[in-house]
């Protein structure tokens, strides 16, 4: 898992203005953490992954910055994050979202802890991506469609993008 340094770096591409505080769901090994922490020196970042190795490895990754206080560990899913409610400026998903059990549910968590005007990223791997490995995981149209209509349920500006390594969408949460 802590391979796809191509596809995180392309995914924190996309957060531009993180704000002061991020969330990264299914966080993993901590590459993107690691990303993040290194272009936004003031942004506080909270990783949340219900596996212990994972969390382990995203410590050892991230260390430094969490012995400053900028990124914390936590243990929870999309379905129960272990943050309180409009905390976040942004949340971040890569390659989570099919292993949520429940779609609707952890979409309404996660727009219980964003603030009003706050950023969703969600992605999974591109059809077309140079990795086979990444274009066997890829989605099928009708999970992109089901994806892309329970965002626009939820959200007020959703916006999909196909990158080299990921199908990304960009959703921001109404005031």
């Amino acid at each position: 898992m802590s391979r796809g340094g191509a596809q995180q770096g392309e995914i924190a591409d996309l957060i531009t203005d993180p704000g002061s505080a991020l969330c990264e769901l299914g966080s993993g090994p901590g590459v993107l953490a690691a990303v993040l922490a290194e272009r936004h020196p003031h942004l506080r970042l909270h990783l949340v992954d219900p596996s212990p190795v994972m969390r382990s490895q995203a410590a050892r990754r991230c260390g430094g910055a969490i012995d400053s206080g900028r990124v914390s560990i936590s243990d929870g899913t999309a379905e129960s994050l272990p943050l309180p409610d409009r905390s976040c400026d942004t949340v971040v998903a890569v390659n989570s979202v099919l292993m949520w059990p429940d779609l609707t549910s952890s979409l309404t968590e996660i727009l219980r802890v964003l603030k009003p005007e706050g950023i969703l990223v969600l992605s999974w791997h591109s059809p077309t991506a140079p990795s086979s490995a990444s274009r066997r995981l890829a989605l099928t149209v009708y999970q992109i469609a089901e994806i892309t209509e329970a965002l626009e349920a939820g959200f007020g500006d959703v916006e999909r993008r196909d990158l080299v390594h990921s199908v990304a969408w960009v959703a921001r949460r109404h005031a």
